[in-house]
């Protein structure tokens, strides 16, 4: 019999230590006879190296002096394997399948298919999706996980969401081909965190690959649990990578794109200036947009090389950015929420005309 491919399990860590008990013992469930696991530590201080060293010996430990972020950390690593391909994982994850990575190598062994995203759940409980896979925000508002706060009906186990997967696959467990990531470029190493997964995802796409889906890989997640930033944090670093984002990936639609990120993050930082609440928002969408300004040159300049060698024009790729799928929105947010209903009324009209030509 043929030799499976080779898999690299990488688990990405910073002060991680107590997840790693957990999600490393899940590990060993693993129905695989063939792949290694890594931990990728970004200059953890609190013995998590230490720890694994001496209670799972067989795990390799790539450890680095300072933190070097999601991409810039991963892409290090990846450079320094050997494998067919590579499966991101969160160190706040726990596998719940023995069968999980042979499904998704299966998965992948399908027709043109660059990566497949796990059937993401709630660590506090399992019924409650956390992700499915990823889709755009109508009108270039950002990205959102599919399926999230859901109850798990198996509504999307059939996996092919219309024929054409989800849009991005979640870097917080998915498995990766090596050669298409090296094709497309790899993982934009400037974006640090949050985003690293649309925009890979985005180019994979551009090239005619496929984002699959995997139910039977059902992996468990406490969702923020290894981050040690806040929201605000979180709102400048998403708000900053999607404009450059957009800029790199998008062709025909660029200036729309533009237009729709400037009028709704000014809609945004008009709200927060006049909302106690939400004063911190302008100056995080002011710094966004003079990293930006700051980073233009190469920003287009990886533009130009994605436009040159895109296979599909946003036409054939839009419907499944912006599938017709309900989307989580919190019910806490109301503000965002009437921003939200407004401007996708007042864009859907010149949306479908778009599309339609």
């Amino acid at each position: 019999m043929p030799q499976l491919p080779k898999v690299v399990i990488m688990i990405l860590n910073h002060n991680g230590l107590r997840w790693l008990p957990k999600c490393l013992s899940s590990l060993n469930q693993t129905n695989y006879p063939n792949y290694e696991i890594y931990l990728i530590d970004n200059a953890s201080s609190d013995e998590s190296c230490e720890y694994v060293m001496k209670n799972f010996p067989l795990v390799k430990v790539i450890h680095y002096r300072e933190n070097l972020g999601f991409a810039e950390a991963y892409s290090r690593a990846i450079e320094k394997v050997n494998a067919d391909h590579f499966l991101l994982l969160n160190n706040d994850t726990e596998i719940l399948n023995s069968e999980w990575l042979r499904s998704l190598v299966v998965t992948m062994s399908e027709p043109d298919v660059a990566a497949v995203t796990c059937k993401m759940v709630s660590m506090v409980d399992h019924s409650i999706l956390d992700s499915v896979g990823g889709m755009g925000i109508p009108f270039w508002r950002g990205f959102v996980d599919i399926g999230k706060c859901e109850v798990d009906n198996r509504q999307y186990d059939l996996g092919d969401f219309g024929g054409a997967g989800p849009f991005s696959f979640c870097g917080g467990a998915a498995l990766i081909s090596k050669s298409a990531f090296r094709i497309v470029g790899g993982f934009d190493r400037k974006l640090f965190m949050y985003f690293e997964d649309v925009d890979l995802s985005w180019r994979f796409r551009l090239r005619g690959y496929k984002i699959g889906y995997s139910p039977e890989a059902t992996v468990a997640h406490f969702r923020r649990g290894s981050a040690e930033h806040n929201t605000l944090d979180e709102f400048y670093f998403c708000h900053r990578n999607l404009l450059r984002t957009i800029v790199k990936n998008c062709g025909g639609t660029l200036r729309w794109a533009l237009f729709n990120y400037l009028l709704y993050s000014f809609l945004m930082t008009l709200t927060g200036s006049f909302i106690t609440s939400r004063h911190s928002i302008p100056e995080k969408v002011l710094r966004g947009a003079v990293w930006n300004l700051r980073n233009f040159k190469d920003t287009y300049k990886q533009r130009l090389a994605i436009q040159a060698n895109r296979r599909l024009q946003d036409t054939e790729i839009i419907g499944i950015m912006f599938p017709k799928f309900p989307r989580y929105q919190p019910v806490s947010d109301w503000i965002t929420r009437v921003l939200n209903t407004i401007f996708e009324s007042s864009q859907k009209r010149g949306f479908e005309r778009s599309s339609a030509s």
